[in-house]
C-alpha cells in the first residue's frame, strides 16, 4: 500500500497563496494544514480509512472517543515521559480498553491535579489518524513530498540487518551511527536500545543537547549539592529566577513562587527577557544576552568590597577565595553596566538581596543558560556567589530524583571503550555530540583523529528525537540527511519532518502503552507509569526493538534477550520501596539529603571543599578561577560579524511545545498562533519596522521567515526573539535552528542555540 502526502501539500500550497494579503505568509500557512486535522497526512502509517460504518480495526486504531466526563471507567497512573522540570503524574482514564481521560494526580503535591497546556490533550495525541502504526519503507525521493509504503516487521528488521551487516563488512563498524535524544525519558526505555551500537562498535553519539552547562561545571566547584523540594520555595524570603521562565517550562514550580510573594517574599529576576515572574518582582536585571557572567562578578565584588561574606564558612569549607577574588576584583558596577546593558545601581540592589535574605533564598537558574557559547563558566559564576554567602544549598538547577536511569548495568553493558571527556581527549572509538550532527552527516572532520570525510556515516539510526526540528545549524542537517547513500532507520510516533528523510520507518508506542519508570527534574518523586492501553496497530517500544534487531545481527549476548522483568529488577535494585508499593500510589517522595548532611561528608569535589579555583579547572578550562569571557557571537569578539548581524537572537521555549514533540497537534498550534519574531521598540524603529510586518530574520546560516511584534520593555536593546519546537512542516516557515549554531559550548561539548546573531528586515 502507497502513501503519498502530494495532494495534501498540493492543498497547503494553495492555501498559502491565498493567505498572503492580509495576514502575511504565516498564520495562513499555518491553519491551512490545521484546517485538514492532520500534519503531512499523506504520509500515515496506512490507518485504516473508511466512510460509514467502521471496522473492527478501525474502532482499534481510529481516533473515536468517549464522552469521558460521563463514562465510568478504570484509572490508572500515568507519568509523562517528556523531556520536561515537570514530569507530570498523571491519572489516565480507560474504558473498554481505550484511553478516553487523563488529569493530574490531584493526590501528589506537585502535580496538584494540574496538567500542562501541552499535555491537556493526550488523548487526541494517542488517537490522531497520524500516528505511524505500521513498519514503512521509502518509495520516493528523501525529503518533504515523500512516499512510503507499508511492510512486515520481519522484512524491516531483515532489511536494517542487511544493510549494517554489508556497512561493517565493507566500510567497518564506525560507518554506522545512532541518534538519541529525550523523545523518551523513561528509565527504561531513554536508553535500553544503546547496547546494540555498542556492541557493533559503531560511532558512539554523546546526548548534549540540554544542560551540560551546569552538570560538566558541578566538578568544578560541589560536585553533587544537596538540592531542595520545589514546593520549599513557598516558604523562601527570596527566589531568584536566573535564565528561567517556569511559566513556559517548569508550569506547576510557578504555584509555589505565587505562595511565597503571596507570603511577603520577594522575586529578584535576571533576564533578557520580560517572563512572567517580573509582573510580581522587586527586581528584574534586564542584562544582554550571554553577559551573565560579568553581572555575577560585579555582584561578588560589590559583596567583597562591602563585607558582606560568610567569613566562617570561606575559612572552613573553602578553597580558592584569594584567585577568585582577584577575578571579581576588576568588575566594578560601572564595568557590569556597560558590558551588561544595565543600570549600575542594579549590582549593588541584587547584591543586597541576595545577602538580606541569604539564609532562606532560592536562586534557580535555567537550562538556556548554559546553552551558549560562555555557557558553562557563567554557572560556575552564578553558583560561586553561594559561596560567598555561605549558603551553596541555595542553588537550584536540577533536583536529586532517583528516577532516571536504571544505571550502567542496564544501559552501558557492552560499552567498553572510552569517550572523550572535560579531563581527557583521550578516545578510543570514533564519537561525535548531538550539536555536530549536521557536520558528521556532511562529512567534516569532528576532532582528531575522527575522520568523517574519509570514512563518512553511511546509516544512522534516529529514535527518541526529532533532529529536523530540535538540531542546530538544520539546513546542515537537512544536507546530511537529504544523502542518497545514507540509509536512515526512524523509529517514531509520527511522521515528523525527521520521518520525511527515512529509508525506513518504525511505529514507536507513547507511554500510555508500555510501562516504565520515570523521575522528575523539577522535583523530587520517582514515578510509576502504568501501561494502560494495548500498543496500537504494529507498535513496538525500544526495548522490544532491541531484542529483535540485536538477534537479527546474530548477537547472543544477554542484553538483547532482557524482559520488563530483568530490567525493573535492575531499576528497583537500592530503591527505598517495593514495586508493588510504587504501583498503588503511583509515586514515591524521594528525600533530598539535608544541608547538614552534605557538610558531614563533605564535597564531592577533589578536595571535598566548595571550590573558588582548583587545579582541574586550570588544567581542563585554563584558568584556576571563573573568569567573564564575552559570547564569541557578539561585537566585541566577533566585530565585522556583528557589523552583518547585530541582533543577539534569544530562542526559548513556548509553553505550548517541548523541544521536537507537540508541533502537529492542531490545538497546540492554535494556541502559539503565528510565528512571530519580538523586537524592542528602537530596534524596529531602527530598521524602519513596524508591527505586523513581514520580516525576514538571517544569519550566514540560514533565514527565517516571520511577523514582526514590536514591544516596549520586553526585552534589552540589540535583542531579537523568536521560539524554539515549531514544525515546518505545519507551520509552513522555517524552524528557529536554521540559523542556530552548532558550534560547541565551554562545557561538556554542549550545544550553543543563544549564541546567534542575526538581521531582522522588512520582507
Amino acid at each position: 500500500m502507497k502513501n503519498t502526502n502530494a495532494d495534501v501539500r498540493a492543498h497547503l500550497g494553495s492555501e498559502r497563496k491565498a493567505a498572503m494579503s492580509r495576514r502575511g505568509f504565516l498564520k495562513g500557512s499555518a491553519l491551512a494544514g490545521l484546517s485538514l486535522g492532520v500534519a503531512g497526512g499523506g504520509l500515515v502509517a496506512c490507518s485504516p480509512k473508511s466512510s460509514g460504518k467502521k471496522s473492527q480495526e478501525e474502532v482499534q486504531t481510529s481516533g473515536y472517543q468517549y464522552e469521558a466526563e460521563t463514562v465510568e471507567g478504570e484509572w490508572h497512573h500515568s507519568a509523562c515521559s517528556r523531556n520536561c522540570f515537570d514530569t507530570c503524574m498523571i491519572m489516565s482514564k480507560v474504558v473498554d480498553g481505550r484511553l478516553v481521560q487523563v488529569c493530574g494526580d490531584k493526590n501528589n503535591p506537585y502535580t496538584a491535579g494540574g496538567l500542562c497546556v501541552k499535555t491537556q490533550n493526550y488523548v487526541d495525541y494517542v488517537y490522531r489518524e497520524d500516528r505511524i502504526l505500521y513498519p514503512m519503507k521509502r518509495t520516493g525521493t528523501k525529503g518533504p513530498g515523500c512516499t512510503f509504503e507499508r511492510i512486515s516487521w520481519d522484512e524491516a528488521i531483515q532489511t536494517i540487518t542487511d544493510n549494517w551487516k554489508q556497512i561493517i563488512e565493507e566500510n567497518g563498524p564506525e560507518a554506522i551511527t545512532w541518534f538519541r535524544y529525550q523523545g523518551n525519558q523513561g528509565a527504561i526505555h531513554r536508553r535500553c536500545l544503546e547496547p546494540l551500537f555498542f556492541k557493533m562498535g559503531a560511532t558512539y553519539h554523546e546526548a548534549s543537547m540540554c544542560n551540560n552547562g551546569y552538570v560538566f561545571s558541578l566538578p568544578y566547584t560541589t560536585g553533587t549539592i544537596t538540592v531542595m523540594r520545589a514546593e520549599d520555595i513557598a516558604t523562601k524570603d527570596l527566589y531568584i529566577s536566573w535564565a528561567h521562565n517556569p511559566a513556559a517550562g517548569s508550569l506547576h514550580t510557578m504555584k509555589f513562587i505565587k505562595e511565597m510573594h503571596k507570603a511577603g517574599g520577594k522575586i529578584a529576576v535576571v533576564n533578557p527577557m520580560r517572563v512572567p515572574e517580573c509582573e510580581w518582582a522587586d527586581l528584574h536585571v534586564q542584562l544582554l544576552p550571554g553577559t551573565d557572567g560579568a553581572f555575577a562578578l560585579g555582584v561578588a565584588k560589590y559583596l567583597i568590597d562591602n563585607g558582606k561574606i560568610d567569613q566562617a564558612f570561606i575559612d572552613e569549607w573553602t578553597q580558592g577565595y584569594e584567585d577568585y577574588a582577584a577575578s571579581a576584583a576588576e568588575w566594578t558596577a560601572d564595568k557590569v553596566a556597560a558590558e551588561c546593558g544595565i543600570p549600575a545601581e542594579q549590582v549593588e540592589q541584587f547584591a543586597e538581596l541576595l545577602w538580606e535574605n541569604r539564609e532562606n533564598t532560592c536562586l534557580k537558574t535555567g537550562l538556556q543558560l548554559g546553552r551558549r557559547n560562555n555557557g558553562g563558566m557563567s554557572h560556575i559564576s552564578i553558583k560561586l556567589l553561594t559561596g560567598l554567602i555561605g549558603h551553596p544549598e541555595c542553588y537550584f538547577n536540577m533536583t536529586s530524583s532517583g528516577g532516571y536511569s536504571t544505571g550502567k548495568a542496564a544501559n552501558l553493558d557492552m560499552f567498553t571503550e572510552t569517550v572523550p571527556s572535560e579531563s581527557s581527549d583521550a578516545s578510543t572509538i570514533r564519537n561525535y555530540s548531538s550539536p555536530a550532527l549536521g557536520k558528521v552527516l556532511t562529512g567534516v572532520n569532528y576532532g582528531e583523529g575522527h575522520n568523517f570525510e574519509e570514512n563518512p556515516i553511511r546509516s544512522i539510526m534516529i529514535f527518541g528525537g526529532n533532529p529536523m526540528v530540535s538540531n542546530p545549524n538544520q539546513n546542515l542537517v537537512r544536507q546530511g540527511l537529504e544523502r542518497e547513500d545514507l540509509f536512515t532507520v526512524v523509529h517514531d510516533i509520527f511522521v515528523t519532518p525527521t520521518v520525511e528523510y527515512a529509508d525506513i520507518v518504525l511505529p514507536a508506542p507513547t507511554f500510555f502503552e508500555y510501562e516504565e519508570f520515570n523521575g522528575g527534574y523539577g522535583h523530587n518523586y520517582d514515578c510509576f507509569n502504568e501501561k494502560v492501553i494495548e500498543p496500537l496497530g504494529e507498535c513496538k517500544d525500544n526495548l522490544e526493538l532491541c531484542n529483535l534487531l540485536g538477534q537479527a545481527m546474530g548477537y547472543d549476548d544477554p542484553v538483547f534477550n532482557r524482559t520488563y522483568d530483568d530490567l525493573r529488577a535492575i531499576f528497583l535494585d537500592g530503591k527505598d520501596y517495593t514495586y508493588d508499593e510504587l504501583v498503588k500510589t503511583g509515586w514515591y517522595d524521594v528525600p533530598p539529603k539535608t544541608w547538614e548532611e552534605q557538610l558531614e561528608k563533605g564535597f564531592d569535589t577533589p578536595s571535598k571543599k566548595f571550590q573558588f579555583a582548583s587545579d582541574e579547572l586550570l588544567a581542563d578550562h585554563g584558568t584556576r578561577t571563573v573568569i567573564y569571557t564575552p559570547d564569541p557571537e557578539s561585537e566585541s569578539q566577533a566585530p565585522d560579524l556583528f557589523a552583518k548581524y547585530p541582533l543577539a537572537l534569544v530562542n526559548p521555549s513556548a509553553k505550548e511545545f517541548l523541544n521536537g514533540v507537540f508541533g502537529n497537534m492542531e490545538d497546540n498550534n492554535l494556541l502559539f498562533e503565528e510565528s512571530y519574531v519580538y523586537l524592542n521598540e528602537d530596534d524596529a524603529a531602527a530598521r524602519n519596522i513596524a508591527d505586523g510586518d513581514e520580516v525576514i530574520v538571517s544569519n550566514d546560516r540560514g533565514s527565517l521567515h516571520r511577523v514582526a511584534r514590536v514591544v516596549e520593555g520586553v526585552m534589552a536593546p540589540g535583542t531579537a526573539c523568536t521560539y524554539k519546537s515549531t514544525w515546518p512542516t505545519v507551520t509552513g516557515v522555517e524552524n528557529v535552528n536554521c540559523v542556530t549554531t552548532d558550534s560547541q559550548a565551554d562545557f561538556g561539548r554542549g550545544v550553543a542555540f543563544q549564541s546567534c546573531l542575526v538581521e531582522v528586515a522588512k520582507a
